[in-house]
Parts: structure tokens; C-alpha cells; sequence
């Protein structure tokens, strides 16, 4: 009982209210009240994440697109979202994958509404939930 109870007084403290680890894949989620207010383009999404400090880290970046698809539940909609999220914005979202179609006008962005992803102009306004750890 005592090891889970430091574990998990050790994970509230390292990943406080404004961010999120996945512990299947290790990546920690921010999901702060910023997830849900805050709307970029691609570029400043980008700069966006690397300036973040959420819970006294500083090493955020933009998602890929298969990091990104790590927390989508097919089996739920509206957000199609794990559980375990506070903000569950179901929105288009940013990745950092560029479509090869036209990397330097279009990256693909998410949707939590129902779990889609498809291509889209650089310059459009999208939500940003930055993420940290292994690529």
C-alpha cells in the first residue's frame, strides 16, 4: 500500500493539475484551461508549445500526428477523448505532422469531436494541446 500511495503522491507532484501522463505511452499531455481557450496557426502553435511552461517543465513541443491520435477513444465522441482529461475540447487541434501533399502550406490537425484527422491550410487558427517526452 505505501509504494502506491508515494507513487502516486510522486506523480501528483511532478504532473500537477495542468498536465496529463499517459501511462501506455509515457507522453505527458498538457491540460490546462489553455487547451480549451487558446487558437493558433500552425507556425505560432509551433513557437506556442516551445516557449510553454506548464508544472515547472519548459521542454513542450507540438504533437505528431501519431502522438496525437495516443488519446483519441474511438469508442466515445463529442470529445472522442480518453478519459482521465479535464479539458475535453472537442475541436480541431494541431499537429506538428506536415501533409506531404504540401508541407509548406498544409499540416494535418485533429479532431476530437469524432476522432478524424485530415489536412489543413497553415495559416488557419486551430486549438494546441502540447505535449512532452520521447518522439
Amino acid at each position: 500500500m505505501r509504494p502506491l500511495f508515494v507513487w502516486l503522491l510522486t506523480a501528483s507532484i511532478l504532473f500537477g493539475a495542468s498536465s496529463k501522463l499517459d501511462d501506455r505511452t509515457g507522453l505527458v499531455w498538457q491540460d490546462n484551461q489553455a487547451v480549451a481557450e487558446v487558437t493558433k496557426s500552425y507556425s505560432d502553435a509551433k513557437k506556442y508549445c516551445e516557449q510553454l511552461k506548464v508544472d515547472g517543465f519548459e521542454d513542450w513541443r507540438l504533437p505528431t500526428l501519431s502522438e496525437l491520435y495516443t488519446i483519441v477513444d474511438m469508442r466515445r465522441e463529442r470529445p472522442a477523448l480518453k478519459y482521465g482529461f479535464e479539458m475535453r475540447v472537442e475541436e480541431w487541434f494541431w499537429t506538428a505532422t506536415l501533409f506531404a501533399g504540401d508541407p509548406k502550406r498544409e499540416a494535418w490537425r485533429l479532431s476530437f469531436r469524432y476522432g478524424e484527422a485530415e489536412p489543413s491550410r497553415q495559416e488557419r487558427t486551430l486549438h494546441v494541446r502540447c505535449v512532452r517526452g520521447s518522439r
